[in-house]
């Protein structure tokens, strides 16, 4: 009879080992519970059994190094140094799996998703983040950090018992061990016999994004995201690639813009003529954080933006207006460049669009407008800075460059304090005779939705939202209509074109088909010659550069696939992006693209927000797939370069 020796040679390990597995199995086992709604039936032992697939990949690769310490304790004179790294190793990386599962309740209700590449993301910006828990998410925070300290301790207590009286494993064992870790480990990693190794793609089964994160656990998915956050562009990414004919087809058909032939270095090239035929306008655009069609009763919401339901009757209003993602740097990049979603990362943060992108800045500033980018928080989050420097912004102004302002929060000053500082930057050009373009971009209305005291309060308003974020959402609202107020009175206004649009909606939640109508957001155009009009054609923000250009009296030939609104026989579609997943939206079909090349097809009904599912149309979805490959396609070809691709009429 085999004794075991915890005490001996890689006991130590396989204690941490098994204790890991039942942590993630347990974890697993509760939001399996919690989230049971979103699994379809007959999917429990396909969960649980690639759950321990996963599980074993994880702990194979937290655990090897500790288990080579082990084994290295043959040196007998190095034995006590390597247990004791050993120790150290596996009490650490059990702590690492309770962080990270500790957090995954708190991210699942913000962002619909086990924890991901907007979790690894967000860890580079520690200051914001541990400011934003620390107003707002307090009990989470702490309940976080007490289970830490209890997984430090508990493996601590485990490791003191374990390692008494440790006894290394002989020559022979130790060498037999070796072999056989370099066995297990590598194909417990790799998981597979095929050409890709183990992959989220591998456990996705069904259209839930939240469903397919149950079989990971939260350690492996932020790792994954972590180690895959340089752009794949190869033909076993994870999406499908289709031919450049494919997708040359589909840039033209997001459109009914006049395209010119492509060249080598530009797949679009598409003429914008101007409505406005005077003298250029300036252009201010009004990028409200969060604030989707959820909070706009018009558009379906909760009515918590009685401000802008006054103004929309002052302008062009869109009803069908689509964000292109969920989160601030896809807005960015669709607003201000009318760069499509994509399995990239947002443009914002890529390195080969830091500089001399077409986007608007550029454009103005290479027609003598001054530019800027002005922001309530510290432009370096995200990027922001390096790229909007680098692509013809003049002047940044951030955080700092506030004197005394009125209200400061954890992610910057108020809207107030934001709008007033625009409004002197635009008077001070405009007294100069400069013309103008400028991207004021909010940040009131974001977690923890610390606002000023006293400026706005509910009214029995009644919402899904809690009573800080209702309120949140109409101190923006508040906060926009007054600066509207005094820019009308203003010297600049009859000579400025206004949009008033969100970066995104507040919750974008991966459902069982796909969260459509949560990409849904207000946008509004005004100016002293804008007619006051409702639009109900389906657009994206995509479509925001071409139209302002036309608006501002800017026309050319530039690499945009979006297209200008003026036109009156445009293409209604809208493109959408969440995480892994990709959606095409026409007036009467919807296509979803998942990983590992799964597709569904739905029929949208954008009266009562609901999608119906449909039998797939093959070359709809081959038509989509290309659409889901422009952004990569033009970023590897330089498709978007203010030198080769814009041509500037007089």
């Amino acid at each position: 009879m085999i004794k075991l020796n915890l005490n001996r040679g890689i006991g130590p390990g396989l204690v941490f080992v098994l204790l890991s597995f039942l942590l993630l199995s347990l974890s697993r086992l509760g939001l399996y519970i919690w989230v049971h709604d979103e699994i379809p039936e007959g999917y429990s032992a396909f969960i649980f059994l690639q759950g321990l697939r996963i599980d074993v990949a994880t702990i194979c690769g937290l655990y090897v190094v500790p288990f080579l310490l082990l084994i290295l304790c043959v040196i007998r004179p190095l034995a006590r140094i390597l247990s004791f790294a050993a120790a150290l190793l596996m009490v650490l990386g059990f702590a690492f799996l309770v962080m990270n599962e500790a957090a995954t309740p708190g991210f699942i209700l913000e962002y619909g998703v086990r924890p991901n590449h907007i979790y690894v993301a967000y860890l580079k910006y520690p200051k914001e983040v541990f400011s934003m828990l620390l107003s707002g998410h307090i009990v989470a925070l702490l309940s976080s950090v007490v289970l830490i300290i209890l997984a430090l301790l508990l493996g601590s207590y485990i490791a003191r018992k374990v390692f008494k009286d440790y006894e290394p494993l002989r020559v022979k064992g130790a060498l037999l061990t070796f072999l056989i870790i370099c066995l297990i480990v590598p194909a417990g990693i790799r998981s597979t016999t095929g050409r890709r190794p183990l992959n989220p793609s591998m456990v996705s089964f069904c259209e839930s994004q939240l469903a397919n994160s149950i079989p990971l656990n939260s350690s492996y998915s932020a790792v994954y995201a972590f180690t895959h956050q340089v752009p794949q562009l190869s033909a076993n990414d994870i999406y499908g690639f289709s031919d450049d004919k494919e997708i040359m087809q589909a840039a033209v058909s997001l459109s009914a813009g006049d395209f010119a032939t492509p060249n080598e270095t530009c797949l679009v090239r598409q003429t914008i003529v101007p409505v406005n035929t005077g003298k250029r306008k300036n252009v201010v655009i009004l990028l409200e954080e969060s604030l989707g069609a959820a909070f706009v009763k018009s558009l379906g919401g909760d009515g918590l933006t009685p401000y802008l339901e006054k103004l929309k009757g002052d302008g062009w209003w869109f009803t069908n207006m689509f964000a292109t993602g969920n989160r601030s740097v896809r807005g960015l990049e669709g607003v201000t460049a009318g760069y499509p979603p994509s399995p990239l990362h947002s443009t914002v943060t890529l390195p080969e669009t830091q500089n001399g992108i077409a986007n608007l800045a550029n454009i103005f500033k290479s027609v003598g407008y001054e530019t800027a980018f002005i922001y309530g928080g510290e432009n370096h989050f995200d990027n922001m800075a390096t790229y909007f420097r680098g692509n013809g912004t003049k002047l940044l102004i951030d955080q700092r460059d506030y004197d005394n302002p009125d209200f400061v929060a954890s992610w910057g000053v108020s809207d107030e304090d934001l709008f007033r500082r625009a409004d002197e930057q635009f008077t001070k050009w405009h007294q100069e005779n400069k013309p103008f373009y400028a991207l004021v971009f909010t940040s009131s209305f974001h977690d923890p939705f610390e606002i000023p005291e006293g400026k706005v309060k509910l009214e029995g308003e009644k919402s899904r939202w809690s009573d800080e974020k209702m309120l949140a959402a109409k101190y923006a609202d508040y906060a926009l209509y007054n600066y509207m107020q005094k820019v009308r009175q203003s010297d600049y206004y009859e000579d400025t074109i206004f949009i008033i649009i969100a970066d995104h909606e507040s919750k974008v939640y991966a459902n069982s088909s796909f969260p459509v109508w949560e990409y849904h957001i207000p946008a509004l155009i005004m100016g002293k010659d804008i007619a006051p009009r409702v639009d109900e054609r389906i657009v994206s923000q995509i479509d925001v550069a071409p139209t302002l250009l036309s608006l501002a009296g800017i026309g050319g030939t530039f690499p945009f696939v979006g297209q200008d609104l003026n036109r009156g026989n445009i293409k209604e579609r809208a493109l959408l992006g969440l995480y892994e997943t990709f959606a095409y939206v026409e007036r009467d079909k919807v296509a979803v693209l998942h990983p590992a090349k799964k597709a569904f097809m739905y029929r949208p009904d954008f009266k009562d927000q609901t999608l119906s599912a449909l039998d797939n149309d093959e070359e709809f979805i081959k038509r989509a797939a290309a659409i889901e490959n422009l952004g990569p396609y033009m970023y590897r070809h330089g498709s978007t370069s203010m030198q080769k691709c814009t041509l500037l009429s007089d």
